[in-house]
């Protein structure tokens, strides 16, 4: 298993991680508008995480 795909197993982890904390603080029902942040926040991080980490095999096509 090369570097890229532990890091992309470890932002899938991370995911499920922010997930299960917003839930237990039940983030979502006292302050919605601040869960809708953090998790488009996170969305984006992700998206611009995998751009890069995938930035070679899209160089090749």
């Amino acid at each position: 298993m090369s570097l890229q795909q532990i890091l992309q197993w470890l932002l899938l982890a991370a995911t499920t991680a922010l997930l299960v904390l917003l839930k237990r603080l039940h983030l979502g029902v006292t302050n919605y508008n601040v869960f809708l942040l953090i998790l488009v926040g996170w969305n984006l991080g992700l998206v611009l995480a995998f751009r890069v980490l995938t930035a070679d095999r899209r160089a090749d096509n």
